[in-house]
């Protein structure tokens, strides 16, 4: 199930608009954000700010609780992180005047990974903003990161 979760996810974010090319650039119609985007805003801790700047390509993983028992044992969960969106570019950064403030990354998102973005910062105990190296344009299939299984 969670395979097809991030599959999805996957193939959502691959059908990205007309503004993106298969060379990853954005075309611009006004402003930073581009025809048939949205500037979408996630709030990150200070820490996650200080290798990201403006046109960076970056992932979006997000922690949360999930359900790991079957329908009889519905108070089993566990912490897991999944990579909910991948190579999206950085449209803004506003980093705090201090160091225990948090600060805002600006997103450039198609409707529907901003839908997903929005439900990860809702649900999620915490969004983690990944920096990818110039170049890396390519998506992969990958699966939740949790501790049960890096133990098996």
């Amino acid at each position: 199930m969670r395979k097809i979760i991030v599959a999805a996810l996957l193939a959502a974010a691959a059908a990205a608009p007309a503004g993106l090319g298969a060379t990853g650039k954005v075309e611009k119609t006004r402003g930073e954000v581009a025809a048939g985007y949205r500037g979408t805003p996630i709030t990150v801790g200070w820490d996650q700010l200080l290798y990201v700047k403006k046109g960076d390509r970056v992932d979006v993983l997000v922690t949360f609780a999930a359900k790991t028992g079957k329908d009889s044992d519905k108070d089993s969960k566990e912490t897991v992180t999944a990579t909910i969106l991948q190579n999206v570019v950085v449209v803004n950064v506003l980093k705090p005047a201090k160091r225990e403030g948090g600060g805002v990354i600006e997103l450039l998102l198609n409707p529907n990974e901003a839908q997903y973005a929005a439900l990860s910062v809702a649900q999620g105990k915490m969004v983690h903003i990944v920096v990818r190296a110039p170049g890396d344009l390519e998506m992969h299939p990958m699966e939740m990161a949790s501790f049960r299984r890096l133990i098996k």
